[in-house]
Parts: structure tokens; C-alpha cells; sequence
């Protein structure tokens, strides 16, 4: 038994590059929850510990705090990153459909979601016209993705958003 969730809709698949994903088996509608993660909850000193793989296969869900999955990863652990993604946080351990999903399409998340920290950078292959080419622990402060995920961000990365705007706020008040 996993410590992972991921709807009977969807199913991993293998990719040319020999990595995985998932893809909707079945049509998914807008608000379903795709995965639950779940694992063993380490501050950063211990997550950095952990082998390369398993930090990859993880989530921040605190300032601070990581999600670290199964020694093996699990079916849940392999919805990828996207620019223009079809799944969004809701809370900080579940992923939900944004949209209605098709079957046979790919799931996908923008780590700008959860991710704060620079654990997991990358350069970008999604291939989408909103791809931002590199992915890393500070796109959540990018205004416009602030405003396209709205709603669906970790709740940890939601109180930074608002400490940015309440901050904004009030520069705007005392120049005034």
C-alpha cells in the first residue's frame, strides 16, 4: 500500500525519454481531485539528506517543510510540470482538475503552485506557447502567474502572495 493517492482515472505511462507521467484514462471533470501526496514530513536539513530521486519525487508543503514520498515512487509522483497546466493545488497535499480533462491527456501541475525553494530547478521542456523556459523556487512571484493560479496555490505560498501584496499596499499608501 502507498502513502500516495491518485484517481482511478488516470494511469502512468512510460515516455520516450524513459521518464514517466500520467495521463487521464477516462474523462476527469473540473474539481476532482487527481492525487493526494503523502510521505514523510522533513524539515530542509533532513530533506537535503535524502538522494537526488527522492527530492525530486517530493513536495514543499511549508515554509521549510517537505512532502517526501515513498523510497519508491508511486503513481502519484509522476504528474509533471507544465507551464499551461490542466491540475492545480487545493491545500497543500492535493492536486485538483482545473478544467474538464480529457482521455488520453497528459496531467500536469505548474510547480509555481507549491514549490518556494530552490530544490527542484530546471530548464523547461513543456512545450507550451506559456512556457517560461526555466523552471524555479521563485516563479511564485511572478505577477502573472499570481493572477492565473489564483486560488491554487499551497496555502504557504498563499500568506507569501499576501504579505507581498500587503507590502505592495502600503508602499503605495505612504507614497501617497
Amino acid at each position: 500500500m502507498g502513502v500516495s493517492y491518485l484517481t482511478p482515472k488516470a494511469r502512468t505511462v512510460s515516455s520516450a525519454d524513459g521518464g514517466f507521467g500520467s495521463v487521464a484514462g477516462v474523462p476527469i471533470d473540473a474539481g476532482e481531485t487527481i492525487v493526494a501526496f503523502g510521505g514523510t514530513c522533513l524539515t530542509r536539513a533532513e530533506f537535503d539528506r535524502l538522494p537526488s530521486d527522492r527530492r525530486r519525487h517530493s513536495i514543499q508543503i511549508d515554509d521549510g517543510l517537505y512532502m517526501a514520498g515513498a523510497v519508491e515512487p508511486e503513481a502519484a509522483t509522476f504528474i509533471n510540470h507544465s507551464c499551461e497546466p490542466n491540475c492545480g493545488m487545493s491545500g497543500a497535499v492535493l492536486l485538483v482538475a482545473l478544467r474538464p480533462i480529457s482521455a488520453g491527456e497528459h496531467l500536469s501541475y505548474d510547480y509555481a503552485m507549491s514549490d518556494g525553494s530552490d530544490y527542484d530547478e530546471f530548464e523547461c521542456l513543456c512545450g507550451s506557447v506559456l512556457c517560461r523556459g526555466r523552471v524555479t523556487g521563485d516563479d511564485w512571484m511572478v505577477p502573472e502567474l499570481q493572477l492565473r493560479y489564483r486560488g491554487h496555490f499551497s496555502p504557504y505560498l498563499a500568506r507569501r502572495i499576501a504579505g507581498l501584496v500587503s507590502v505592495g499596499a502600503e508602499r503605495r499608501a505612504f507614497a501617497l
